[in-house]
Protein backbone atom coordinates (compact mmCIF):
# COMPACT_ATOMS: atom_id res chain seq x y z
CA UNK A 1 0.00 0.00 0.00
CA UNK A 2 1.33 3.21 -1.32
CA UNK A 3 1.88 6.56 1.26
CA UNK A 4 -1.36 8.37 -0.09
CA UNK A 5 -3.37 5.08 0.01
CA UNK A 6 -2.47 4.76 4.25
CA UNK A 7 -3.48 8.24 4.18
CA UNK A 8 -7.32 7.47 2.36
CA UNK A 9 -7.55 4.44 5.23
CA UNK A 10 -6.26 6.61 7.83
CA UNK A 11 -9.26 9.54 6.91
CA UNK A 12 -11.94 7.02 6.28
CA UNK A 13 -11.11 5.42 9.83
CA UNK A 14 -11.36 8.58 11.56
CA UNK A 15 -14.50 9.72 9.71
CA UNK A 16 -16.19 6.75 10.73
CA UNK A 17 -15.20 6.84 14.54
CA UNK A 18 -16.58 10.65 14.68
CA UNK A 19 -19.38 8.99 13.00
CA UNK A 20 -19.93 6.31 15.60
CA UNK A 21 -19.25 8.90 18.39
CA UNK A 22 -22.02 11.28 17.21
CA UNK A 23 -24.34 8.61 16.95
CA UNK A 24 -23.34 7.56 20.68
CA UNK A 25 -23.30 10.85 21.82
CA UNK A 26 -27.04 11.44 20.30
CA UNK A 27 -28.37 7.88 21.66
CA UNK A 28 -27.24 8.81 25.26
CA UNK A 29 -28.55 12.63 25.23
CA UNK A 30 -31.98 11.15 24.30
CA UNK A 31 -31.96 7.89 26.02
CA UNK A 32 -34.55 9.26 28.71
CA UNK A 33 -36.63 9.75 25.49
CA UNK A 34 -35.94 6.55 23.73
CA UNK A 35 -36.78 4.78 27.19
CA UNK A 36 -40.07 6.21 27.70
CA UNK A 37 -41.34 5.71 23.84
CA UNK A 38 -40.35 1.91 24.62
CA UNK A 39 -42.57 1.45 27.24
CA UNK A 40 -45.11 3.56 26.07
CA UNK A 41 -44.96 0.69 23.25
CA UNK A 42 -44.86 -1.97 25.21
CA UNK A 43 -47.78 -0.94 27.90
CA UNK A 44 -50.56 -3.04 27.60
CA UNK A 45 -53.16 -0.60 27.23
CA UNK A 46 -51.28 2.87 26.96
CA UNK A 47 -54.89 4.33 26.51
CA UNK A 48 -57.43 4.29 28.87
CA UNK A 49 -61.15 4.52 28.06
CA UNK A 50 -63.00 6.67 30.54
CA UNK A 51 -66.81 8.33 30.79
CA UNK A 52 -64.74 11.54 31.62
CA UNK A 53 -62.49 10.83 28.14
CA UNK A 54 -58.96 9.00 27.67
CA UNK A 55 -56.37 8.90 29.89
CA UNK A 56 -52.70 7.90 28.55
CA UNK A 57 -50.15 5.80 30.65
CA UNK A 58 -47.22 7.46 31.99
CA UNK A 59 -44.71 4.59 32.61
CA UNK A 60 -43.02 4.38 36.11
CA UNK A 61 -39.60 5.60 36.98
CA UNK A 62 -37.69 8.80 37.29
CA UNK A 63 -37.33 11.75 35.53
CA UNK A 64 -35.04 14.51 34.71
CA UNK A 65 -34.85 17.35 37.79
CA UNK A 66 -32.55 20.19 38.05
CA UNK A 67 -28.81 18.45 38.91
CA UNK A 68 -29.49 20.00 43.28
CA UNK A 69 -32.19 18.12 43.75
CA UNK A 70 -32.99 14.26 43.57
CA UNK A 71 -35.17 12.55 41.27
CA UNK A 72 -38.42 11.60 42.48
CA UNK A 73 -39.61 7.59 41.29
CA UNK A 74 -42.91 7.44 40.76
CA UNK A 75 -45.31 4.26 40.35
CA UNK A 76 -46.92 3.98 36.42
CA UNK A 77 -50.25 6.19 36.35
CA UNK A 78 -52.51 7.00 33.86
CA UNK A 79 -53.83 10.94 33.60
CA UNK A 80 -56.05 12.37 31.46
CA UNK A 81 -55.00 13.12 27.63
CA UNK A 82 -56.65 16.47 27.70
CA UNK A 83 -57.80 19.09 30.24
CA UNK A 84 -61.03 18.39 31.48
CA UNK A 85 -63.60 20.01 29.44
CA UNK A 86 -66.17 22.67 30.55
CA UNK A 87 -69.31 20.94 29.66
CA UNK A 88 -67.60 17.47 31.87
CA UNK A 89 -67.27 20.23 35.03
CA UNK A 90 -70.62 21.22 34.65
CA UNK A 91 -72.33 18.24 34.59
CA UNK A 92 -70.44 17.90 37.57
CA UNK A 93 -71.38 20.82 39.22
CA UNK A 94 -75.27 20.37 38.45
CA UNK A 95 -75.25 16.53 39.63
CA UNK A 96 -73.44 17.45 43.01
CA UNK A 97 -75.28 20.53 43.68
CA UNK A 98 -72.28 22.44 44.26
CA UNK A 99 -72.26 26.32 42.89
CA UNK A 100 -70.29 27.31 40.15
CA UNK A 101 -66.95 30.14 40.00
CA UNK A 102 -63.70 29.36 39.81
CA UNK A 103 -62.12 26.00 40.12
CA UNK A 104 -60.64 25.48 43.15
CA UNK A 105 -57.77 22.99 44.67
CA UNK A 106 -60.74 21.52 46.78
CA UNK A 107 -62.78 21.18 43.91
CA UNK A 108 -60.43 19.52 41.25
CA UNK A 109 -59.55 16.84 44.10
CA UNK A 110 -64.02 16.68 44.26
CA UNK A 111 -64.94 16.76 40.84
CA UNK A 112 -61.70 13.75 39.80
CA UNK A 113 -63.16 11.86 42.81
CA UNK A 114 -66.53 12.39 41.32
CA UNK A 115 -65.03 10.81 38.43
CA UNK A 116 -62.96 7.80 39.87
CA UNK A 117 -60.19 9.14 39.66
CA UNK A 118 -57.75 11.26 41.97
CA UNK A 119 -56.05 14.83 41.63
CA UNK A 120 -52.36 14.17 40.08
CA UNK A 121 -49.53 15.53 42.33
CA UNK A 122 -47.10 17.60 41.33
CA UNK A 123 -44.45 15.61 40.48
CA UNK A 124 -46.92 13.37 38.44
CA UNK A 125 -47.92 16.82 36.35
CA UNK A 126 -44.67 17.52 36.18
CA UNK A 127 -43.81 14.05 34.73
CA UNK A 128 -46.47 13.76 32.34
CA UNK A 129 -46.33 17.61 30.84
CA UNK A 130 -42.42 16.68 29.90
CA UNK A 131 -41.81 17.95 25.67
CA UNK A 132 -44.83 20.03 25.61
CA UNK A 133 -43.56 23.77 24.33
CA UNK A 134 -46.19 26.43 23.77
CA UNK A 135 -45.55 25.61 19.95
CA UNK A 136 -46.39 21.87 20.06
CA UNK A 137 -48.15 21.49 23.40
CA UNK A 138 -48.65 18.15 22.95
CA UNK A 139 -46.11 16.01 25.98
CA UNK A 140 -43.93 12.97 25.01
CA UNK A 141 -46.72 10.46 26.76
CA UNK A 142 -49.42 12.05 24.34
CA UNK A 143 -50.95 14.51 26.91
CA UNK A 144 -52.02 17.84 25.26
CA UNK A 145 -52.49 20.96 27.07
CA UNK A 146 -49.82 21.03 29.40
CA UNK A 147 -48.00 24.26 28.76
CA UNK A 148 -50.64 26.30 27.98
CA UNK A 149 -51.79 26.17 31.58
CA UNK A 150 -54.90 27.52 33.17
CA UNK A 151 -56.67 24.02 33.07
CA UNK A 152 -56.95 21.25 35.34
CA UNK A 153 -57.04 17.05 35.32
CA UNK A 154 -56.98 13.70 36.49
CA UNK A 155 -55.03 11.08 37.59
CA UNK A 156 -55.74 6.77 38.11
CA UNK A 157 -52.82 4.61 40.27
CA UNK A 158 -51.83 2.19 37.33
CA UNK A 159 -53.05 -0.66 39.62
CA UNK A 160 -56.91 0.80 39.84
CA UNK A 161 -57.17 0.98 35.90
CA UNK A 162 -59.15 -2.51 35.91
CA UNK A 163 -62.54 -0.10 37.12
CA UNK A 164 -62.73 1.39 33.85
CA UNK A 165 -62.58 -1.74 31.74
Amino acid sequence: MTVSGKKAVAVMLAVVAGVTLLFAGLVLANLDKIRTAVAIRRAERPVLKTPAGDMVVVPEGEFQVPSFEKPPKLPAFYIDKEPVSPEFYARFLAETGRPGGPVTPEAERAFCEWAGKRAPSPDELEKAGRGATTENDVSIYGVRGMAQGGTFRCALDAAQASKFR
